[in-house]
């Protein structure tokens, strides 16, 4: 309900809870091998797994040590699953945030209709991901270069962060800050907080021992922030703003920009009975008012053990009298209908496909109440459409008792 004041909480609570499990994870290491360095040289790459084939011989059956080899080598896979996805979702949204504030280029900010990602982030974050891995390979010590790297990074942003937070104290002393970090002092009359003042030059310490102790940080990370600027500098430059000039107006967040609530094409799936006369209706309406075209598909089930020609007179003849119907009541109101008859097996994907092929800007639908008795929000139908429609859906949900249906298309 406060997420400006529980993230931050939850973050410091997560934060503890990882240093005390590293804690207790030394303190059985060191229980594990006293006085030994097997775990700095034997299993070096893998000193979890190290830890618990040394419980084989603290007197624990070789069953039970086994098993917890195993759980340490399923625990690892999942972890790293996890930190792929948590990964890809970050640099997403980092991508995103600085492609809206011209310091990417704008495709980084055109997020998929279908995914909300910008595919220009995600193909490049595994674009990079590969050639640091394949340069880390061919220099033939990838962990500890991949590691470097990371903590020539991550330092270096922790410290820009830290400056960051107390430049902002000093140029708007009185922005919203819902959560404000304890313990501060007062610096020209502005309360600084302690852990930057005091976390600037330790991360500042570290990163300059990386530097001096791992080569890949010192050769490839230069690179990567010069090229970073570069990039920054033509971006900067192709869009005419100033260098240090804070940008206000993001662009569209979508790949296709569309202004909301403006429709040129209403795609309406008819459907028989009172709900589908109202859907109708309301679709007549809106394209009244925006001047809009309205296409109205009327989709033909076709059952699975028939082919898709096959004769259904009954069936066409009452989908060709519902789209006629459609284009008088439209005519009345002089709106445009194009009637489109479709067969298909599922109703839900001859939507979408009709949706896509006509370039629809909006899809209306109906849900009966019938469904919510079902402890369902929405038919299998209009819930296959929210998931995979390219345009934006309009749900038209009646209370119970109104409307009810009297037949289904």
């Amino acid at each position: 309900r406060e997420p400006g004041k529980n993230l931050p909480r939850s973050l410091f609570g997560g934060i503890g809870a990882a240093v005390i499990v590293s804690f207790a994870i030394g303190v059985v290491a060191i229980s594990a091998f006293p006085g030994g360095r097997e775990l700095g040289t034997v299993w070096l790459r893998e000193p979890l797994v190290g830890i618990a084939a040394a419980l084989k011989g603290a007197g624990l059956p070789a069953a039970v040590a086994d098993g917890v080899k195993a759980f340490v080598g399923v625990s690892g896979v999942l972890v790293l699953a996890m930190v792929v996805t948590t990964s890809m979702s970050g640099a997403g949204r980092l991508a995103y945030s600085l492609g809206r504030r011209d310091m990417l280029p704008h495709v980084f900010a055109r997020l998929s209709r279908r995914t909300l990602l910008a595919p220009a982030a995600i193909i490049s974050a595994v674009g990079i991901s590969a050639a640091l891995l394949i340069g880390a390979v061919v220099i033939g010590s990838p962990v500890r270069s991949l590691a470097g790297l990371y903590s020539f990074g991550v330092l270096l942003t922790f410290t820009a962060a830290q400056v960051a937070v107390i430049k902002l104290r000093f140029r708007e002393p009185e922005l919203e800050r819902p959560f404000r970090v304890p313990f501060n002092i007062r610096v020209r009359g502005v309360p600084v907080p302690v852990a930057a003042l005091v976390g600037i030059p330790l991360t500042l310490a570290i990163w300059v021992g990386t530097l001096t102790t791992h080569s890949s940080a010192r050769i490839a990370g230069p690179v990567w922030l010069a090229v970073g600027g570069a990039v920054f500098v033509l971006v900067r430059r192709s869009r005419g703003s100033a260098m240090m000039k804070r940008v206000e107006e993001p662009v569209a967040d979508l790949v296709e920009p569309h202004e909301e609530g403006v429709y040129e094409n209403i795609l309406v799936p008819m459907k028989l009975g009172p709900i589908g006369e109202e859907v109708l209706a309301t679709a007549i309406k809106l394209a009244e008012e925006q001047h809009s075209k309205v296409t109205a598909v009327h989709v033909i089930k076709v059952p699975l053990d028939q082919p898709l020609d096959a004769p259904l007179y009954d069936e066409e003849e009452r989908a060709a009298a519902s789209l006629a119907e459609a284009e008088q009541i439209a005519g009345e109101h002089g709106v445009e209908v194009e009637g489109v008859i479709v067969r298909a097996r599922a109703l839900g994907s001859a939507i979408v496909e009709q949706a896509r092929e006509r370039e629809a800007d909006l899809i209306l639908m109906g849900s009966a109440p019938r469904w919510r008795r079902q402890s369902r929000f929405f038919s299998p139908t209009v819930d296959y459409v929210l998931r995979r429609a390219p345009c934006e859906v309009m749900v038209v949900a009646y209370p119970q008792g109104v409307l009810e249906e009297e037949a289904v298309s």
